[in-house]
C-alpha cells in the first residue's frame, strides 16, 4: 500500500463547519447562505430576503399639469360643455401619468368630479389622453352601502316563505306569528256561545207560553 493511499482527506472534501458560509455555484460565499449540522447531515440554510427598496413618490410631470384644456377638451365626448365646471387640480398617478378633476354639473350628481388621465413618452412633449370618467368627490352623494337581502327582508316575509317552502298556509303561519290565531278561534268560540244562549232563551220562552207559536185571532 503506497503512502498516499492512506493520506487524511484533503480541507476542501471535509464537511463544512456549523454556521459556515457555503459556496455558491459560480464559486462565491452563496450570498450569505449558511449550513446548519443535524442528525441527517449538513443542511443548507437560505439567507433572509432583501427588503424591497421604498418607491418614491411619483413626480407631477409640468407638462401634463399644465395641460389643462387638453383634458377639458377630451371630456367633449362624454359630457356637454356646460356640465363641465371649474378645474379642481391635477394629481400625478405615476411618472409621466397626470390626472385633472372637474366639477361635474349634472343634476343628481352633486359633489362628483369629472376626470381626465394624461399621459406622454419620455422625452416627448406630446401628450396623449388616457382615460376619462366621472368620479366622486369628497362632497359626492352616495348610495348607502349594500345590505343583503337576508338582512333587510322582514321576519313577516321570512315566515311566509318559510310556510310556502314547508307546504303550509302562509296566511295561518302569518296569524300565528302575530299571535291572532288564538283571538280568532276565541272569538268563535264566543259567538257559538252567545248562537246557544240565543237558543236557550227562546226554547225557554216557548216553554213557559204554549200558544206563543200559535195564531191568534184578531
Amino acid at each position: 500500500m503506497r503512502p498516499e493511499d492512506t493520506a487524511p482527506p484533503a480541507a476542501e472534501d471535509a464537511q463544512a463547519p456549523v454556521g459556515a458560509a457555503v459556496a455558491g455555484p459560480d464559486g462565491g460565499d452563496g450570498e450569505g447562505a449558511q449550513v446548519a449540522e443535524t442528525a441527517i447531515g449538513p443542511v443548507r440554510i437560505p439567507p433572509k430576503p432583501a427588503r424591497a427598496p421604498r418607491r418614491r413618490a411619483p413626480k407631477l410631470d409640468e407638462l401634463l399639469a399644465s395641460s389643462v384644456e387638453a383634458a377639458r377638451s377630451a371630456l367633449a365626448g362624454l359630457a356637454e360643455e356646460d356640465q363641465v365646471g371649474r378645474h379642481v387640480g391635477a394629481v400625478a398617478d405615476d411618472d409621466r401619468l397626470v390626472t385633472h378633476r372637474f366639477a361635474a354639473a349634472l343634476p343628481g350628481y352633486g359633489g362628483w368630479e369629472w376626470f381626465a388621465t394624461l399621459s406622454r413618452a419620455p422625452r416627448s412633449k406630446h401628450v396623449t389622453v388616457c382615460e376619462v370618467g366621472l368620479l366622486p368627490g369628497q362632497d359626492a352623494i352616495l348610495a348607502p352601502d349594500w345590505v343583503p337581502w337576508s338582512e333587510r327582508v322582514s321576519q313577516e316575509e321570512k315566515v311566509r316563505l318559510d310556510a310556502i317552502a314547508a307546504g303550509e298556509d302562509p296566511e295561518k303561519a302569518l296569524a300565528r306569528f302575530r299571535g291572532e290565531d288564538g283571538e280568532s278561534e276565541g272569538e268563535a268560540g264566543d259567538a257559538a256561545d252567545d248562537g246557544e244562549d240565543a237558543d236557550g232563551v227562546d226554547a225557554a220562552s216557548d216553554a213557559a207560553d204554549p200558544d206563543a207559536g200559535e195564531d191568534r185571532p184578531a
